[in-house]
C-alpha cells in the first residue's frame, strides 16, 4: 500500500518506492514520522484545482520544524490536517508515527501552518503542544490511521470543520455522494510535481461493495477497481475518487496525507474522512480514507470534537402500548454530539386518573445511531398525554420538541420486515417482533400483494421468520399483519422485487 504521506515526509526531492508482493501494490515508502529522515512519502491532489482565497480555512499544513527553520514552508510541508476545535488538529497517524519503529513524533518536531500558499510571507505558524495517536493504530493494515495534534495556543478566528458523528454517517457517506479533498501534495499521477497553493479535488464516495467488497465501480464512464475485504476494513475505512471534465482520474497523492475529505449535506460541511493510503496516485483504484464517524470515540477522548449546546430540537415518535408509551427520540442534525435525551409526558396516571401528572424517561444515543428510546409507564390506557423531549450535551440543552399527543392503547403494533431473500418463487422474510399489548394473538403473518393484478400470498410468522411461496409476479407490496383479541395492525408495506 502507498501511504499518502510520501515525498514530502522525507523531503520534496526524495521519492522511493518498494514492491508490495502480497497485494501487488507499488507503494510509496511508508511514512517514518517527521523525526526520521528515511524518505517516507506523502500524496497531493492529482487533477485538482487551486484552492480559492477563503476556501477550506480549517486546512492546516504540517511542517517539519527543523526544515522550516533551515529552509521554508514549501520544503518543510509533509502532511495536512484539519482544525476541528480551536486547539485540535485531526490528521493521519502515519504522519506522526515512524513506520519502522512505531515511535511517535515529538510535538516540538511539528509546526502547524495556516495558509493558502506555502510560499507566502505571512503564514500563520502555531507550535504543537502534544501528539495523540489512536491506541489501536496498526502500521501493517493502516487500520485506525488517525491522530490528534493539540495546538500550543488556541485559534479562535478560523472556521472549524466538525467531524462526522455516527448518526449522520449513512447520509454523508452513501455511495455516489459528492465530496472534496484538499492538500499540498504531488499533482502528478507519476513523477513529482508540486505547487505551493493547495489543490482541491472533486470526488465521489464509493459503495461498500467496492470499498471492501472488491467490485468495480464506474464514475462518468471510467471503471475503477475495488478493494476486497483482505485489503481494507470497510467499517473504519472508506474510498473515494473522481473524474475530471477531460476524463482524467482525480485523487489524493503524496503529500496530502492527513488532509480532509469533506462532504456538505443536511447538517452542513463535515469531516468524513482523513487521507490515508492508495495504490499509486490517480490509478484505476480509489483513494482510501480513515472513516471519521467510526473513530468518533477516539476523537472525543482526544478532545477533537467540539462540545456545544444543541441548537435544533429533537424529533419524536411514539408507539402506544398498554398503560405505556414507547418514545423514540432523534437529535436535530446540527452536528452536535448529543449525550442524553429527556422525555416528558403530562396526563393522568393509572392510579390517580382525575389529576394531571408529569412523567419522565431518559435515553441516550448509541455508537451506531443518534436515536434513543425510553418507556413511560404508569399511564392510563385510552387517556391523552402531551409529549415533549430535549437533547442534551455537557454544555446545555436543546430547545424542546413541538408537543405531540399520544394515547396508550391495547391495540397491537405490527413488526416490520428486516430482510427478504428469494429462492426462485419463494421468499424468506425476517421481521421484527410485533407487540400484542397484553392481548392473545390470533394470527401473525407476512402478507404480499402483487403491485399489478394477481393473487395475494401470505405465510405465518414463526420465530420472527416467514416463508412465502408462489410469488410468481415480479413485484409485491409486503408487510406484517398481527391480529389479537383487541384488534388488527398492519406495518407499512415494502415493495420487494423478485430477481428473474
Amino acid at each position: 500500500m502507498a501511504y499518502r504521506c510520501g515525498v514530502k515526509c522525507g523531503g520534496k526531492h526524495a521519492l522511493i518506492g518498494l514492491m508490495a508482493a502480497v497485494l501487488g501494490f507499488f507503494p510509496v515508502v511508508n511514512a517514518q514520522g517527521v523525526g526520521n529522515s528515511a524518505n517516507p512519502l506523502s500524496p497531493r491532489v492529482v487533477q485538482g484545482l487551486d484552492g480559492e482565497v477563503g476556501q477550506f480555512p480549517y486546512l492546516a499544513a504540517l511542517l517539519k520544524t527543523k526544515e522550516l527553520q533551515q529552509k521554508d514552508a514549501f520544503q518543510a510541508q509533509f502532511c495536512a490536517a484539519t482544525l476541528t476545535t480551536p486547539t485540535t488538529l485531526v490528521t493521519a497517524a502515519h504522519c506522526v508515527v515512524n513506520q519502522k519503529t512505531g515511535e511517535k513524533s515529538a510535538a516540538a518536531e511539528i509546526t502547524a501552518g495556516f495558509t493558502r500558499n506555502l510560499d507566502s510571507t505571512n503564514i500563520r505558524l502555531i507550535d504543537i503542544a502534544s501528539v495523540s495517536v489512536h491506541p489501536k493504530y496498526d502500521i501493517e493494515t493502516s487500520e485506525n490511521d488517525i491522530s490528534v495534534l493539540t495546538l500550543a495556543s488556541p485559534v479562535d478566528d478560523i472556521a472549524l470543520l466538525a467531524p462526522l458523528i455516527p448518526g449522520l454517517s449513512t447520509e454523508y457517506t452513501s455511495a455516489g455522494r459528492a465530496a472534496q479533498v484538499a492538500g499540498w501534495g504531488n499533482t502528478a499521477g507519476s513523477g513529482k510535481k508540486y505547487t505551493s497553493v493547495f489543490q482541491v479535488g472533486d470526488l465521489i464516495i464509493f459503495p461498500n461493495n467496492s470499498c471492501g467488497g472488491g467490485k468495480r465501480y464506474k464514475i462518468d464512464g471510467l471503471n475503477f477497481n475495488g478493494f476486497d475485504a483482505s485489503e481494507l476494513n470497510k467499517k473504519i475505512m472508506l474510498c473515494a475518487a473522481g473524474v475530471s471534465s477531460d476524463k482524467k482520474v482525480v485523487d489524493a497523492c503524496q503529500g496530502d496525507s492527513g488532509g480532509p475529505l469533506v462532504v456538505d449535506a443536511s447538517a452542513g460541511p463535515r469531516l468524513v474522512g482523513v487521507v490515508s493510503w492508495g495504490e499509486d496516485c490517480a490509478s484505476s483504484y480509489p483513494g482510501v480514507y480513515s472513516r471519521v464517524s467510526a473513530l468518533n470515540t477516539y476523537l472525543q477522548s482526544a478532545g477533537a470534537i467540539p462540545l456545544s449546546i444543541p441548537t435544533l430540537s429533537p424529533s419524536v415518535t411514539v408507539i402506544p402500548l398498554l398503560n405505556q408509551l414507547k418514545v423514540r427520540i432523534t437529535a436535530g442534525q446540527d452536528g452536535t454530539t448529543v449525550t442524553q435525551y429527556a422525555v416528558t409526558a403530562t396526563g393522568p396516571s393509572s392510579i390517580d386518573p382525575n389529576n394531571t401528572h408529569t412523567f419522565t424517561c431518559f435515553a441516550a444515543p448509541t455508537k451506531r445511531s443518534v436515536t434513543g428510546s425510553c418507556l413511560i409507564s404508569g399511564l392510563l390506557t385510552g387517556a391523552e398525554y402531551t409529549i415533549t423531549a430535549i437533547s442534551a450535551t455537557d454544555q446545555g440543552n436543546s430547545p424542546p420538541s413541538q408537543p405531540i399527543t399520544a394515547i396508550p392503547s391495547d391495540q397491537p403494533v405490527a413488526g416490520n420486515i428486516k430482510s427478504v431473500k428469494f429462492t426462485g418463487e419463494t421468499a424468506k422474510f425476517r421481521v421484527t417482533a410485533s407487540l400484542a399489548n397484553g392481548s392473545q394473538i390470533t394470527t401473525e403473518r407476512v402478507i404480499c400483494s402483487p403491485v399489478s393484478a394477481g393473487a395475494i400470498r401470505s405465510a405465518r410468522i414463526l420465530n420472527n421468520s416467514a416463508v412465502v411461496r408462489n410469488l410468481t409476479k415480479s413485484r409485491y407490496d409486503c408487510g406484517v399483519r398481527i391480529a389479537t383479541e383487541a384488534g388488527v395492525a398492519d406495518s407499512a408495506p415494502q415493495t420487494i422485487r423478485r430477481a428473474r
